[in-house]
């Protein structure tokens, strides 16, 4: 074969395998991606079933969720960034898309508990004091798994339990006021718990070994009481 013949085959090969290396990341440039997290406002914990829509891109529900998403190859331009998830109040920006890569964070506010109908109060002796944990209870009678963490409060009263379990009235006032919440993000079922300190009991240990427990949740959705008739009164080794 003719060198004349050998060198332009060289060049035209040379010339495609640029052509095949460059022109997608070339395209892609035309292009931009969002990209960010995409937490519980209060929680930071992931979102249950979070959809996010910019343009004609959106992200799926995930049923395990994390605390980043991203959508890719949206042109530039403006648009309006959308993120709905139940139980939430909805999400919106305006954003102007460039080139590349975009961040945006979202930031969801809890507005409710699906199905809310009431709710059940366990509690448990600890080192630190009475445990409460508190359950969410739907209209089918079934535990509440998915839920945002809302700005709750909590306030029950403790009195000395006298008689058993099954025949009983109420005693001495033992501690009544506000309890302080905390959020369990590892929890299952009863992410809302709470914790009366022993400081603020006054138990005579030597009678007074079981209590009666009222309490009330105030949440956006109205209150909700129940009542525990088996508190133990004595810190459990």
């Amino acid at each position: 074969m003719k060198k004349s013949i050998v060198y332009p085959l060289i060049i035209g090969i040379i010339i495609v395998a640029l052509l095949a290396l460059f022109l997608p990341r070339l395209k892609g440039e035309k292009y931009g991606q969002v990209q960010g997290k995409a937490v519980d406002a209060l929680s930071d914990d992931p979102v249950w079933e979070i959809r996010i829509v910019v343009g004609d891109k959106s992200t799926l529900k995930y049923r395990y969720p994390g605390k980043t998403y991203s959508l890719t190859g949206i042109k530039p331009g403006s648009y309006t960034l959308t993120a709905t998830a139940p139980g939430y109040y909805d999400f919106t920006r305006d954003i102007k898309l460039k080139r590349g890569e975009n961040i945006v964070d979202i930031s969801m506010e809890g507005k409710e508990v699906p199905d809310l109908q009431r709710i059940i109060v366990f509690t448990e002796s600890g080192d630190e004091g009475i445990q409460l944990e508190i359950r969410f209870v739907n209209s089918k009678g079934e535990g509440i798994t998915q839920f945002p963490c809302l700005p709750l409060s909590l306030e029950g009263t403790l009195w000395a339990r006298i008689g058993t379990e099954e025949d009983y009235v109420k005693g001495r006032e033992i501690f009544r006021g506000p309890i302080e919440l905390f959020w369990d993000s590892e929890a299952f079922l009863a992410k809302n718990k709470a914790v009366i300190p022993w400081e603020k009991l006054k138990v005579d240990e030597e009678v007074e070994k079981f209590g009666l427990l009222e309490v009330v949740l105030h949440t956006p959705q109205g209150d909700f009481a129940d009542s525990v008739n088996d508190v133990k009164l004595y810190e459990e080794y």
